[in-house]
């Protein structure tokens, strides 16, 4: 097992940090022509080195769901390449791992995804690769089969479903002459490295050994990412953060990017990247609000393709709504008067938030591990209709605040699973700093995080963000701290922002 420390992760300078779960279905790959020998060395190397001290992979924060997918898949690549013994001690220690917290499945929230899909196929996978799996692992059958129920089957191989990023779901039951079905033009299926890998486990396919060696490249320490490309959503997220931190709206977007969104919407909606098919209300509600606020005429009708009776839906087919999808779908929908019913939708979506609160004070995230996330968003977009919905805003904004100074930590950081982080410090401060009123116990606490922030930004980052496990995006980080420091400088008071509602007859195109 690697001595590395849990606080030791490397600070990443590409887009998206490697993980742990795809770089080892990397790893997994024989070469075609030998059987024994890793077609993908480096990523053999890379698995060992990253084991934590506790015999699991995964992010230094921990989060049991995702440490058992990441050890599963790691320990799968370990034992086809074991040959010798020579990862003995570090299959043994995974499996202890597994055997010591798989209790705690049942009790952990859990929203990675497609994880009820996945589960079961990395068991079956591991069980056949020699490891001990404790029995009684799989505890999301059921949830399976609901998602399965929802899904068109007879389109299961098809790019245009967002189960094509976790196509490894399949497993055993995967039919191989269909497998390329699946992939879109940059070689990927889904723009996912373990889907793309799990293609080459069956089918031998020059296209996709491309993009994975072109994804190493990328990453450059041997590993791979959750997710490549996924270029429009960096762009629209650092973009927000520098909006949220004060940035001029005009500064955000360049031309072309902005061309290139609205060429998109006119399409049907925003993707996390042009090369992958299936557009999301989260990135298309981002890129509303970024065209408004840099003065570009586009109409917002692409959100009703996601609205449902009682809140908006990140992709079709979604078992669990996703809080900070509506957020920011709220957000937009404050600066477009021309979106269908407008008033009821934005009213949709204040109750849709007030029930989904936990504890009537903050709320968690699909997308994100950590609270401070949604709930720092969702101070900055209720604070700008509050003038409308004060009766369901200003309760919600209260209570959201109050939390948000409650568990601060003594040195002035943040970190909702007992390790404090920058990025979740950037994300109370940017909560705090749109509170209403800055009363001076706020001052107080912007002044300590801001403190904090500063001696710590330029430390290693955890893994906080969600896909099928927590991943880095090093960029989109960055400018949430950036955001913060800005704010905090500023004396905790957002500026350079156009936030209301703009008649958008004065618009230009």
């Amino acid at each position: 097992m690697s001595s590395v420390a849990p606080h030791s992760e490397r600070r990443a300078v590409h887009a998206i940090a490697s993980t742990a779960y795809d770089t080892a279905w990397l790893a997994s790959l024989p070469c075609p022509d030998a059987p024994n020998v890793p077609r993908f060395p480096m990523t053999l190397a890379w698995i060992p080195e990253r084991q934590l001290p506790d015999g699991s992979w995964g992010s230094y924060v921990p989060y049991v769901p995702e440490r058992i997918v990441c050890t599963l898949s790691a320990l799968v690549a370990l034992a086809r390449f074991d040959q010798e013994g020579s990862f003995r001690s570090q299959i043994l220690a995974g499996e202890r791992y597994l055997w010591q917290h798989v209790h705690i499945l049942g009790s952990e929230p859990c929203e990675l995804v497609a994880f009820e899909l996945l589960l079961p196929s990395l068991i079956e996978r591991a069980v056949d690769s020699g490891i001990d799996v404790p029995p009684h692992v799989d505890q999301y059958r059921t949830e399976r089969q609901a998602k399965l129920a929802l899904l068109p089957i007879d389109k299961i191989y098809s790019p245009a479903l967002t189960t094509s990023h976790a196509l490894e779901f399949l497993g055993r039951n995967a039919d191989a002459s269909r497998l390329p079905q699946a992939q879109l033009a940059n070689g990927s299926i889904g723009n996912s490295p373990a889907a793309t890998a799990f293609l080459l486990e069956h089918v031998e396919d020059s296209a996709a050994a491309s993009y994975l060696a072109a994804c190493l490249v990328e990453n450059g320490d041997g590993g791979v990412p959750v997710l490549a490309p996924c270029e429009r959503f960096e762009l629209l997220w650092v973009a927000y953060h520098r909006f949220l931190g004060g940035v001029s709206p005009h500064a955000l977007l360049s031309e072309q990017q902005c061309v290139s969104l609205v060429d998109a919407l006119s399409r049907g909606g925003v993707s996390l990247s042009p090369s992958f098919q299936v557009p999301d209300a989260d990135d298309t509600a981002v890129a509303l609000l970024l065209l408004h606020a840099s003065g570009v005429m586009v109409s917002p009708n692409a959100l009703t393709l996601f609205e449902h009776e009682d809140h908006f839906v990140s992709f079709p087919f979604e078992r669990h709504p996703s809080t900070g999808v509506n957020i920011h779908v709220l957000a937009a929908l404050n600066r477009y008067n021309s979106y269908p019913r407008r008033e009821i939708a934005m009213r949709k979506i204040l109750r849709f938030l007030d029930r989904t609160r936990n504890q009537g004070s903050y709320w968690t995230d699909k997308w994100h591990l950590s609270p401070l996330y949604a709930t720092s968003h969702a101070i900055a977009a209720l604070v700008q209709v509050q003038g409308s919905f004060d009766d369901q805003v200003v309760p919600m904004i209260d209570a959201a605040i109050e939390w948000i100074l409650h568990i601060q930590n003594a040195d002035g950081s943040w970190g909702f699973r007992s390790v404090p982080t920058a990025e979740e410090t950037a994300y109370a401060l940017v909560g705090l700093s749109n509170a209403p009123a800055r009363s001076h116990r706020i001052r107080a606490a912007i002044e300590a995080g801001a403190d904090y922030l500063g001696v710590h930004q330029s430390d290693s980052h955890p893994a906080l963000w969600m896909d099928k496990c927590l991943y880095y995006p090093a960029q989109i980080v960055d400018s949430i701290i950036a955001a913060a420091l800005s704010l905090a400088g500023n004396g905790g008071a957002p500026g350079g922002r156009e936030m209301g509602a703009v008649p958008e007859e004065t618009l230009h195109e």
